[in-house]
């Protein structure tokens, strides 16, 4: 294999990479409203500000914040290793990119 195939591989999976760490973020990550819904026993407060005081509720919310954070620094650090290969690789490379995200 010649370092043109390598470099395309390897700008295929950092984009594999990329497009997995979205998709798991939008899995993990959690709205105030879905951690009460999920969070809360059946008998609780009238209120989303008292619901949002019980602990399981806390703990799905900083679950959920640890979560974007880290897949944000997995997607960043992906994004920096790609724009390397990316940019020896060329313009038909970033075109193929922009076409597979649209």
């Amino acid at each position: 294999m010649n370092e043109l195939t390598f470099d395309t591989l390897t700008g295929l999976g950092l984009l594999l990479t990329l497009i997995g760490a979205w998709i798991t973020a939008h899995a993990v990550i959690l709205k105030q409203t879905d951690a009460i819904a999920i969070g809360i026993p059946r008998i609780a407060w009238n209120t989303d500000a008292e619901n949002l005081t019980l602990p399981a509720v806390q703990n799905l919310i900083a679950s959920s914040r640890a979560a974007r954070r880290g897949l944000v620094l997995i997607a960043v650090g992906t994004g920096l290793q790609l724009l390397p290969v990316a940019t020896r690789l060329g313009p038909p490379f970033m075109d193929w990119i922009a076409k597979a995200l649209t």
